[in-house]
């Protein structure tokens, strides 16, 4: 354990203080300065961890702003500091060892620490569970469709809100559902489906091609759960020239097979419910995904001045 002049657990992580204090120990105690500096590296390696776990994961599209963005960083930051204060994940401990074996080799010949062990061994289950934690993606569209930091919640109303609002009419459903249920299917729009070569595909709702479709096709993976577990699968989904001819097509199909959703108004909960209920998803979760986006996306309306004439 550090004394805690050198290495305050209560000190916030940018405190420049915190290296005067290493600096000043290195003169009276080598031994400690050693392991604080290995704790400072191994907070900077969590940092860039944590900073690449939340790119990796799909973004907040209601939450980017510069200053949300500032925080979350500095918030990462302390929480890299507290970890490696509480222990870390050991490689403090592999870098005083290495460092100390430079000055005094007779050491290779003593044990390893159960906690060094244990530290080589993590990256292999870490791994592990990143490859079977990453979500299916689409072929080809990992190059032609990258994640832009540019779109908004009101790009994304302002390009689809007309076109949901006419075909809302027609169905008698609130604008803001069919939006959502858009968002979802779409990532806000980002991830939309495309082929292979990365054409527009211009699905809004992630509709299949059946036997029955005549129309253009693009080959997807994707997804499905087959009792209650994940599968990868390519499918054939429906391809449009626009925008307006993918929603009149989601009307059509959900006229004829979800006529429980389109009763429900501008019940989210309801609507979401009756299109799991017939068969629209097989995530179990998909019920409360899109009643979630829904009920952001009216908050959003209501805190843009809009609610589309619903």
């Amino acid at each position: 354990m550090l004394p805690r002049a050198i290495f305050d657990s209560q000190s916030i992580s940018a405190d420049p203080r915190s290296l005067d204090r290493l600096r000043a120990s290195s003169l009276s105690n080598k031994g400690a300065a050693t392991q604080g500096v290995a704790q400072q590296f191994e907070a900077l390696l969590l940092q860039q961890m944590l900073g690449a776990m939340r790119k990796a994961a799909p973004p907040d599209e209601l939450d980017q702003s510069a200053a949300s963005q500032m925080f979350k960083g500095m918030r990462d930051q302390q929480l890299a500091q507290n970890w490696a204060q509480s222990g870390g994940i050991g490689f403090a401990n592999m870098i005083v060892r290495q460092l100390n074996i430079q000055e005094n080799p007779a050491l290779l010949q003593q044990p390893l620490r159960n906690d060094v062990r244990s530290a080589l061994r993590r990256p292999l289950a870490l791994n592990a569970a990143a490859v079977a934690a990453k979500p299916a993606v689409q072929m080809g569209a990992v190059a032609a469709n990258p994640q832009s930091k540019s779109g908004t919640v009101s790009d994304f109303v302002g390009k689809l809100g007309e076109a949901a609002k006419s075909t809302a009419a027609t169905l008698g459903l609130s604008p803001h559902l069919l939006l959502a249920h858009a968002a979802l299917e779409t990532g806000w729009g980002k991830k939309g489906i495309k082929g292979a070569d990365g054409s527009e595909s211009h699905n809004l709702f992630g509709i299949k091609a059946g036997s029955g479709w005549q129309g253009k096709t693009v080959d997807v993976l994707t997804t499905e759960y087959v009792e209650g577990r994940a599968q990868k699968r390519v499918e054939k989904f429906r391809a449009y020239d626009s925008y307006t001819e993918a929603m009149a097509d989601y009307a059509s199909l959900i006229k004829r097979r979800y006529g429980a959703a389109v009763a429900q108004g501008s019940d989210a909960v309801g609507f979401a419910k009756a299109l799991v209920a017939g068969g629209y998803a097989t995530d179990p979760l998909y019920a409360q995904k899109l009643t979630r986006v829904a009920d952001r996306l009216a908050d959003q309306l209501a805190a843009f001045g809009s609610r589309l004439g619903a």
